[in-house]
């Protein structure tokens, strides 16, 4: 329980640092120092370059009406709209726009509304004018919400507010990623099962895909496309994470009866030789067994990408044939990966199995049944190549767009000592019995 709720603290502080990161501030207010001559310019000279729709309608307005003086050009662009500024803080903020605009870049700032001077700015928009010896000046102004930082032009050190503490952000993160997630490796058999380890990182998706979920609440970004995405994505995961939580918790249960509580049919432990033999001869089992699947998968996708390809011959069938393709390396890389993964564990650790009625435990592996559409199939005797239990178990899964339901089997060659041969005899009758409700 300790070992989970570590694990889940330093979920929290992953997702607090990522979101921290994406933190936007809620409201900025973006200036502009305006060009009048430049706006009057564009607005009265010829249309030039500009072609269709949008020239003869420039050429048709300025054929029905007169240019104005740049000051009443102003005026009807500014009235009822202006706000006068004065004071050394405006002096300033024009000052660095001006400087801007005179070296070549965009008179822009973006600052938070709430900061002087840009508190004294009323509504959500309009002008500031601040007059001094030079002239007058008018800035102009509009309050931009967080949730639409993505069609505007702010920067992202204005928008993200807390990445200037990136290095303290950068070692929480690394920090509970080490001590909450990585560190210590117990000797506890049930803490450090699969069933273990599952409930403990279906744990931390959930706090994680719970944050995407609630980051748009939080961040008053709700109505954007990111955040709708955010929202779907997330809640899908977060369901999937836990009911894995619940699973893997089942799991943890039975294997706890087992090995704590002592309602096991058996427990066995190997010499150092024997369950090297049985490691290696279960990794050459396992390793044909997934090519095997891989190669049929493999063959069905090339037939039915290539076929694609010949009827269609547009570019939508080839990018279907480079995403069949991309899925089958990840396949082949999970074919390959995860049973090398399973053999490394089985030499590294000294052998241990637990039989139950509902559950077995071989060496960190931990497979059950009898719940949630879960049974057990078949269990058998074998003496060769090596003394085991072949159990067959099987679980419904559900694919395509009718919901079609299936079977899904799964075979575990569960080893007997050699001097044990009589308790795997023991261990078949009674996991017969018990599947055929004896």
């Amino acid at each position: 329980m300790i070992l989970l709720l570590r694990n889940i603290v330093a979920a929290c502080v992953i997702a607090a640092a990522v979101m921290a990161w994406w933190y936007p501030e809620p409201v900025l207010l973006r200036g502009e120092l305006v060009n009048w001559g430049k706006l009057y310019e564009d607005r009265n000279t010829p249309p030039g370059r500009m072609s269709g729709a949008m020239g003869l309608g420039k050429a048709f307005v300025q054929s029905v009406s007169e240019p104005l003086p740049l000051t009443e050009f102003i005026a009807a662009k500014t009235r009822g709209r202006t706000v006068t500024v004065t004071g050394p803080a405006w002096a300033q903020a024009f000052g660095e726009l001006e400087r801007a605009l005179a070296a070549g870049s965009r008179p822009v700032r973006f600052d938070r509304p709430d900061l002087r001077p840009f508190g004294e700015l009323p509504g959500p928009s309009g002008y500031a004018e601040f007059r001094d010896g030079s002239g007058i000046r008018h800035m102009d102004y509009r309050r931009i919400p967080a949730r639409e930082y993505g069609t505007s032009d702010v920067p992202d050190e204005a928008a993200f507010p807390l990445r200037r503490h990136w290095s303290w952000l950068l070692g929480a993160g690394l920090g509970a990623l080490a001590m909450g997630l990585l560190a210590g490796r117990a000797g506890d058999v049930v803490a450090w099962s699969s069933a273990g380890r599952g409930v403990r990182w279906s744990a931390v998706c959930a706090v994680l895909f719970g944050a995407l979920v609630l980051w748009p609440f939080v961040f008053d970004t709700v109505g954007s496309g990111a955040s709708y995405a955010s929202i779907v994505v997330g809640g899908l995961f977060l369901f999937g994470s836990l009911l894995g939580v619940w699973l893997f918790g089942r799991q943890v249960g039975l294997l706890r009866d087992m090995v704590e509580g002592g309602r096991h049919l058996a427990h066995f432990t190997f010499e150092p030789e024997e369950w090297k033999a049985f490691a290696r001869w279960e990794y050459g089992e396992e390793s044909s067994q997934k090519r095997s699947l891989w190669l049929l998968i493999f063959g069905i996708s090339v037939v039915v990408g290539a076929g694609l390809m010949i009827v269609k011959r547009d570019e939508a069938s080839f990018v279907v044939f480079g995403f069949l393709m991309a899925f089958m390396a990840l396949l082949l890389l999970l074919a390959t990966g995860l049973p090398a993964l399973t053999y490394r564990r089985n030499l590294r650790r000294l052998g241990e199995v637990y039989v139950g009625e509902r559950c077995v435990y071989v060496n960190g592996t931990v497979h059950s049944w009898g719940t949630l559409g879960s049974r057990l199939d078949s269990v058998k005797r074998e003496r060769k190549p090596l003394p085991h239990i072949r159990l067959v178990y099987s679980y419904i899964m559900v694919a395509g767009r009718s919901l079609y339901f299936f079977r899904n089997y799964v075979t575990v060659r569960i080893p007997v000592p050699s001097s044990q041969a009589d308790g795997g005899d023991m261990i078949v009758k009674a996991l017969e019995k018990s599947a055929h409700g004896g």
